[in-house]
């Protein structure tokens, strides 16, 4: 061998498959195009039929073997089907040198300046094929040029050649490597599948690759000495796992996607501060390696370029070439999303798993269900593009996966997630896996069981030396016993198949993965079929939700967070009159009663009296009702006019400002039943809305909170009211607002809190404060004590009760009238609810105070049942009654019976309940 040949030899380059074959799709479609203008001018000219022929033949292969390539990706079939993979890249290279080949020399004058024109650059950086790289650089996106491109490269690239042997080898060529790559469709394999959708045509498959480009660049860049913050000299990550994906698992028609590129945000702790900050940052990865915006490469000062960030400015970078570049950087307007992130905005999905406060509950059980089912598959679809990555240096699970919280909520957006890693190679090596450990995919196992955490809304437990696998089917085997068995809970059985396939080691055998070697073609495949796709069933079936919508619906800003709503319908059906009508006849008992008490304590002190009734505070949209009935109360001091309030400020100046003028209804409907079904409990009105639309509208959310803590604020120190009624919801905790609540219950004198449940719960989880532990949610039935079929779902470990909620009377103004409506609604089972604890209060309060003896033995006794769990006690052991459909209603009659007042019955009953507990 001579010196030259040896040199040669030693400088071949090491051709890499996955680049080859990119390379060889980006550029098929273009030389069909070349074919197909040709064909299209010797058509017009009647030139020779051999010529016309030849294109013919080529044009067909070109597009019939970009068919097979695009479709089945030969780099993860060879994995799958254990193919050679020498034979794989030699007809990858024989087809990439015959279209290297086509190319005329670019010495002479016309071709270099034609060139010139069209931006085509040969790099001398140890590039193979440079006129087809040169070419691939200055095709769209989509691969697919214009006619006027087209009609450029026709004058560089000469597909035909007059010697017949080299057409016929091309062709052969061509037919050799079709064949081969067509050999390779996996279509026996695949049709075993009960998915209905094939990992082949997955259109976010090659992500996979582009997720370890990324972290090598990263990595390679981030070569700082910085020590100040543990988390940057730890090489800590957080990378945003929803922003470069999509969602669709099969392709949408029509719809042209780029797999050369994708969009990344990782934040990255700064070394320049004590209290961490992070750094949100946008790197684009291209597997063409050209970008045409200004870029200066970063040549490893990652570091440099994230450091020392103004406020409001998001750093770009550009991965291609496997190096990274520094991009113009951005503006971030959105106040809701800064670039720059403290280290205590991020809550944990461990955090949201642990219970709340006082609460058996945690705070992400509180979060929605569809929200819920969602993150699922948004980390589900993360392993798909990580499994067995650089990235997921540990499994996924609860203490890794984190959420930004803003100030003005206590939950997150969960579908928004975060992935906590290290972007740094030199972690430990796992230890190698033993036969008798049953699960032989840590990655996989540790995804269902974060999904079984997910969807039972509280953590796993795990000691040693338990096997991970038995905790977790044995935990799945309790929790769906308890969901097949409860009323109140429904699991899409899409969700209880996929975590069956994390977690369970004999869907592996079932599904071929128990060989000594599985491919990660084959892994991906497995969670792309068995986890992946029963997810988006679960979705599509329980939440109607379409994946090509997915991606937008989790991008936009959910500046709704923090609103909320009233619910109320009008009562139209005869039948619920009547029930109403017959409930209301019943309730005349319990006023005889408090009639009876009021005679007992008749010779009392005035203010003695008054000391015994029971207030009430309601936070709504006013009082307004009709005239003559507005006044009245107002003179027997029913109202109480002195410290009603407003806390609305005035639209507009010289506008009528007044707890007395309300625009919407709601308020006026909601005070007069607890006026008319309370007849000893005086009302204290807090106008917090102008209208209901107050509480839907984003752009006042934080003045709205402030108005409801003002309110309660308010009412707990300055009214010292006994109740509190807040007929209205949220989505999720705010905040301020539970602040209020508990400051209110460390009171002095803590009011009970009431709260409506919500409608459409049939759509909706149960609102919030009315499922917080320190509050009674009211759901409502109708008048015989059948559940309304608006409730939300119930949650057993909430303080939750029912209430007559369907056919309500209310009087509302007309023509100076006061005309009789009929309303439903749990806003309505509230002020009914809390009207009949008002009527136990204030009856027990006059007992006690009627007779010296009742004032020292039970003198206690009306304190203890203005305590929450006193009062809960007794509604629940004396005021419930059991429908014939299972649910128990409040129906205080039996209870608050007037024969039992005599023998003071009903003073040592709830004594006796209080003292118990």
């Amino acid at each position: 061998m001579n010196l030259l040949s040896a040199f040669r030899f030693q400088a071949a380059p090491a051709y890499d498959t996955e680049d080859l074959y990119d390379l060889l799709v980006a550029v098929l479609p273009t030389f069909a195009a070349l074919a197909d203008n040709v064909l299209k001018q010797l058509e017009a000219s009647n030139s020779d039929l051999t010529t016309q022929t030849f294109h013919l033949h080529f044009k067909a292969k070109m597009v019939n073997l970009y068919a097979v390539l695009f479709t089945w990706d030969p780099t993860e079939h060879v994995q799958r089907l254990s193919a050679d993979e020498d034979e794989v890249r030699n007809n990858l290279l024989g087809v990439l040198s015959e279209l290297e080949s086509r190319f005329l020399s670019w010495k002479s004058n016309d071709i270099g300046l034609a060139c010139k024109r069209m931006g085509l650059e040969r790099k001398k950086e140890d590039e193979t094929y440079l006129k087809l790289r040169a070419l691939r650089r200055i095709l769209p996106e989509d691969c697919n040029p214009d006619e006027k491109l087209v009609g450029t490269l026709t004058t560089i690239i000469r597909i035909d050649n007059k010697r017949a042997d080299k057409r016929e080898r091309l062709l052969q060529t061509l037919d050799r490597a079709f064949g081969f790559f067509f050999s390779l469709q996996p279509f026996g394999t695949e049709s075993d599948s009960s998915c209905p959708i094939r990992f082949s045509d997955y259109p976010w498959k090659h992500l996979w690759k582009l997720t370890k480009t990324l972290f090598n660049v990263v990595e390679k860049n981030w070569s700082c000495q910085c020590s100040i913050s543990p988390y940057h000299a730890d090489r800590k990550a957080r990378l945003n796992l929803t922003h470069y994906q999509r969602f669709e698992t099969a392709p949408t028609p029509g719809q042209v996607l780029s797999n050369s590129k994708a969009l990344f945000r990782v934040l990255f702790p700064t070394a320049n501060s004590r209290d961490t900050e992070w750094q949100d940052t946008e790197i684009s990865v291209k597997n063409r390696d050209s970008e045409r915006a200004e870029h200066i490469e970063v040549e490893n000062g990652l570091c440099r370029v994230i450091q020392g960030v103004k406020a409001g400015i998001r750093p770009r970078m550009v991965v291609f070439s496997e190096r990274l570049w520094q991009l113009n950087a951005d503006v971030e307007i959105n106040q809701l999303s800064s670039p720059q992130v403290r280290d205590s905005e991020f809550k944990s999905l461990k955090d949201l798993l642990q219970p709340s406060r006082d609460s058996r509950e945690s705070l992400l059980s509180s979060i929605e269900g569809k929200d819920r089912l969602i993150l699922s598959f948004v980390l589900a679809t993360s392993l798909v593009h990580f499994i067995r990555g650089p990235w997921l240096q540990a499994s996924l699970n609860s203490e890794n996966i984190c959420f930004l919280v803003s100030h003005s909520r206590l939950l997150p957006d969960i579908t928004k997630p975060y992935l906590t890693t290290r972007c740094s190679s030199l972690s430990p090596r796992k230890s190698p896996r033993e036969l008798n450990q049953p699960h032989r995919f840590p990655d996989i196992l540790s995804l269902g069981v974060i999904l079984l955490e997910i969807a039972r809304g509280s953590p796993i437990e795990f000691r040693e030396p338990q096997d991970h696998c038995v905790v977790a089917l044995e935990c799945m085997d309790k929790w769906t016993r308890i969901c097949q068995t409860g009323r109140s809970r429904t699991v899409p059985d899409g969700l209880l198949r996929a975590i069956s396939a994390c977690i369970d080691p004999k869907e592996f055998r079932d599904n071929g993965l128990d060989k000594a070697v599985v491919k990660d073609f084959e892994v991906r495949k497995y969670i792309f079929e068995r986890i992946l796709y029963p997810l988006e069933d679960a979705l599509c079936t329980a939440y109607e939700i379409q994946l090509n919508m997915l991606h937008k619906d989790i991008a936009r800003v959910k500046q709704s967070r923090g609103v909320g709503s009233f619910d109320h319908r009008e009562e139209n059906r005869p039948e619920k009159r009547e029930a109403a009508e017959e409930w209301l006849e019943y309730l005349e008992g319990v006023h005889d009663l408090f009639d009876k008490c009021q005679d007992q304590c008749g010779n009392l002190p005035r203010a003695t009296q008054k000391a015994t009734r029971v207030k009430i505070a309601l936070l709504d949209t006013g009082l307004q009702l009709p005239g003559a009935l507005q006044e009245n109360y107002e003179e027997e001091e029913r109202i109480n006019v002195q410290q009603s309030k407003t806390f609305v400020p005035p639209a507009k100046r010289g506008a009528v400002h007044d707890w007395r003028i309300d625009n919407d209804g709601h308020g006026s409907r909601v005070g007069q039943i607890i006026l008319e079904f309370a007849p000893g409990a005086d009302l204290h009105v807090a106008k917090v809305f102008q209208t209901r639309d107050d509480l839907a509208d984003p752009e006042i959310a934080s003045q709205v909170h402030n108005r409801i803590v003002e309110a309660i604020e308010y009412a707990t120190t300055e009214w010292k009211v006994d109740m509190i009624v807040m007929c209205f919801g949220f989505d999720e905790p705010i905040r301020a607002i539970r602040n209020a609540i508990d400051k209110a219950a460390s009171a002095s004198k803590p009011p009970l809190f009431f709260a409506a449940t919500r409608n459409d719960g049939a759509h909706k989880r149960m609102a919030w404060p009315a499922k917080d532990r320190s509050v009674i949610g009211i759901s409502s039935t109708d008048g015989y004590g059948d559940i309304s079929s608006f409730n939300p779902v119930e949650n057993n470990s909430d303080p939750i009760l029912y209430a007559f909620g369907e056919g309500v009377p209310v009087r509302v103004a007309a023509l100076g009238n006061a005309d009789t409506k009929y309303v439903s609604g749990t806003s309505y089972a509230t002020p009914v609810a809390t009207a009949l604890a008002a009527n136990l209060l204030g009856c027990v309060r006059m007992m006690t105070t009627s007779s010296q003896e009742n004032q020292i033995i039970y003198k206690n006794v009306p304190e203890d049942l203005q305590r929450l769990d006193g009062m809960l006690a007794v509604l629940r052991r004396h005021m419930r009654k059991e429908h014939n459909c299972g649910t128990e209603s409040l129906l205080p009659w039996d209870f608050l019976n007037v024969k039992l007042l005599d023998k003071n019955k009903i003073l040592e009953d709830v004594a006796k309940i209080l003292r118990e507990g």
